[in-house]
């Protein structure tokens, strides 16, 4: 494995993205009846569940305060990267836009997840390359690329970096993989945490790898600050190596379906926005990042 896996010296750069939802028109709210979520408040720790060979679930708490009171999980889906691969979908070349589980059935995918913050129009904030086309440009306020499908069978099959990590050289990382997505992280080089500058509390959605080499997709319904969560991600028992923040508040979705078990979470909190847990629809998103069998 690259590493983008390997353990690095610790990184010293800090995202700080204090204006997150000041480059977000959120006027087109759209929901749909989709698949009704799980109820907000559930039991954590749980033990890992096979959804489908090569793909588990698990629930782990989450030691802060949500805005909304309560327990808090996180709910931590892995992905054997020799089963699955990942994949970008975007409605600008795919077709149009559509909730979590409409990608999920429309395109005979295992998981689906957000694809990073998007405008009005339904464009990335951050740098988004699916199969080679580029969508958005390179955002300085983001350092973070999750990379996957590479060029060479001699490459990891997915890499996750930072512009001050090694190998965290974009053009190099273009060449080298078909497919790329930008955006702030949640932990540095070497899997350690990353305060955040922004106090606001709000649902996520996130993607990395673990010290395994599985891609990691993670969502907290519970409303905190991306500090709180960072820290709840970098514990040891999660053996994560990196991770990005993809999405907050209510548009945070993360579906996975096996041969008898679903996984379906949703967002509802973000302070300043939707400063409530009622949310129990998926939003529609533009972008997204799938899991599809190899």
């Amino acid at each position: 494995m690259l590493v983008c896996l390997a353990l690095a010296p610790a990184c010293g750069h800090r995202d700080s993205p204090t204006t997150r939802r000041s480059v977000v028109d959120h006027t087109p709210v759209r929901t749909a009846p989709a698949v009704a979520p799980a109820p907000a408040k559930l039991e954590c720790p749980t033990e890992a569940i096979a959804l489908a060979p090569g793909l588990t679930a698990e629930r782990r708490p989450l030691h802060a305060m949500p805005a909304a009171g309560g327990p808090a999980c996180v709910d931590v889906v892995r992905v054997d990267l020799a089963k699955w691969r990942p994949r970008l979908l975007t409605a600008a070349r795919d077709g149009a836009s559509h909730t979590a589980p409409a990608w999920r059935e429309a395109f005979h995918l295992a998981a689906v997840i957000n694809a990073g913050m998007f405008h009005s129009d339904g464009k990335p904030v951050g740098l988004l390359v699916e199969d080679g086309v580029a969508l958005g440009a390179d955002n300085p306020k983001f350092s973070g690329y999750l990379a996957f499908d590479p060029r060479s069978p001699t490459d990891p099959p997915v890499a996750i970096t930072g512009r001050d990590c090694p190998q965290g050289n974009l053009a190099t990382l273009r060449r080298k993989y078909r497919s790329l997505v930008q955006s702030s992280r949640l932990l540095g080089c070497d899997g350690a945490a990353l305060p955040w500058a922004d106090p606001k509390q709000y649902s996520a959605a996130a993607i990395g790898v673990d010290r395994e080499g599985h891609l990691v997709l993670v969502h907290a319904r519970a409303a905190v600050t991306m500090t709180e969560l960072s820290a709840a991600l970098a514990a040891p028992e999660l053996r994560l190596a990196g991770m990005l923040f993809l999405e907050g508040g209510p548009e945070a979705s993360l579906v996975a379906k096996g041969e008898t078990t679903e996984l379906s979470r949703v967002g509802s909190y973000e302070t300043g926005f939707v400063e409530n847990d009622g949310n129990t629809a998926f939003w529609w998103l533009p972008n997204v990042i799938a899991v599809e069998p190899r």
